[in-house]
């Protein structure tokens, strides 16, 4: 039979289907492949713009923080200022008078200068101190600062000398200096001035002690407790003890002869934490300072304005009772009982004070470094009654205390 032959056009028709379906997929693969890309700017582009967010907020903190440091770098600068005025720089000079001997002040002067070869030998012993005058317009004074405000004195010749003079009266003073007209004393640095009077205990005697009414007004919810401390002793002895009406003791704080190194905090009647007190026993002067807060029990002791120990959970919600006896110097059993020479206070306390809150730490560091009492104190030693041995001494700065 005659044979059938194939029309080209269905293989043509299903050639194209499959280069079409071919196209389109190669299409689908470039359109995911783009929108991947475009996902991927678009997330890096939010990631730039947090960044950029985030280094302004930078830039303004950091630009605060050096306008804050400008400022308060003026502020020291005030201070300094401040302080350098309080102290006088120069002496004023006179001439000797009638019957001084010049020969042992001018031998001091030479002394002081012979390091520095300002006075040569051969001249010092024989050379006499003269003051003469200049004219006086040309303008030179030398001045005596008193405080913020001079005294214009006649320029002396040479100025050496001058100034050898008054290094020489500087090196040779054997008390305190005192300002021009006042008598008033001068701080010098290091000492600690205006903290009131001091109270000396001298012995560990059962009489002696220190009372101060009319103790607590009300409870307390949080206190604070501060003071210099001078002790000679190897232990602290008890600074302060408080004992309410039914005898039980509710505040302490007193060291322990069997751990010289510490000394415990009390609140209630068994509840206290031992702190270190080494710092304290040199014989030396110390600001030492107790704060404690009922609302979560948190307490911190402090050492010349620095934090040595804190915490928290230290009887919290408890309230400390009024009207019990509040006593410096002696740990006391009952309100009626008399004292113990065992854990007697010996040594000096000064500007003792007590609070109904606790205290900031820069309110703890303004008291460490002389700059006087935060306000409305409970008590302080103006309301203590003294017993025994204890003697008041008034003192301008501590470490002229007898």
């Amino acid at each position: 039979g005659r044979g059938r032959l194939l029309h080209p056009a269905p293989l043509q028709f299903r050639r194209f289907q499959e280069v079409t379906l071919s196209h389109l997929q190669s299409i689908a693969r470039n359109y995911n492949i783009s929108y991947n890309i475009d996902r991927q700017f678009q997330v890096l582009a939010e990631q730039a713009e947090a960044a950029n967010a985030a280094q302004a907020v930078l830039g303004a903190e950091l630009a605060r923080l050096a306008a804050a440091g400008r400022r308060l770098h003026r502020r020291v600068k005030r201070l300094e200022g401040a302080v350098g005025a309080l102290t006088p720089q120069h002496h004023l000079l006179t001439r000797p008078e009638a019957g001084a001997e010049p020969h042992s002040l001018w031998d001091t002067v030479r002394t002081q200068q012979e390091p520095r070869g300002s006075v040569p030998p051969s001249t010092a012993s024989t050379q006499p101190l003269k003051v003469r005058q200049r004219p006086q317009e040309e303008g030179h004074r030398l001045l005596v600062e008193t405080g913020t405000t001079g005294v214009p004195m006649e320029d002396t010749e040479p100025l050496g000398d001058a100034q050898a003079v008054t290094v020489a009266l500087s090196a040779t003073a054997t008390g305190p200096q005192e300002q021009l007209g006042t008598g008033r004393c001068w701080p010098q640095r290091g000492e600690t001035c205006g903290v009131g009077s001091v109270l000396l205990f001298p012995s560990a005697s059962s009489s002696s002690a220190a009372i101060l009414r009319p103790g607590l007004p009300a409870g307390l919810w949080a206190l604070s407790l501060c003071t210099w401390v001078l002790t000679p002793a190897p232990s602290l002895g008890t600074v302060l003890s408080y004992v309410s009406k039914d005898g039980d003791s509710k505040v302490a704080v007193h060291g322990r002869d069997k751990d010289p190194g510490s000394m415990r905090f009390v609140i209630g009647d068994t509840a206290f934490r031992e702190l270190p007190v080494t710092p304290l026993l040199d014989g030396k002067w110390h600001h030492l300072c107790l704060s404690w807060s009922s609302h979560r029990g948190q307490y911190r002791f402090y050492v010349d304005r620095r934090l040595l120990a804190a915490g928290s959970g230290f009887q919290q919600g408890y309230e400390i009772p009024t009207g019990g006896s509040l006593v410096l110097g002696q740990l006391q059993g009952h309100v009626r009982a008399g004292f113990s020479p065992t854990g007697a206070f010996v040594g000096r306390l000064a500007g003792l004070a007590l609070w109904s809150r606790a205290l900031l730490p820069g309110e703890v560091a303004s008291m460490a470094t002389g700059r006087g009492l935060p306000r409305r104190p409970l008590v302080t030693l103006a309301n203590a009654s003294l017993q025994g041995e204890v003697q008041r001494v008034a003192c301008t700065c501590l470490e002229h205390c007898p």
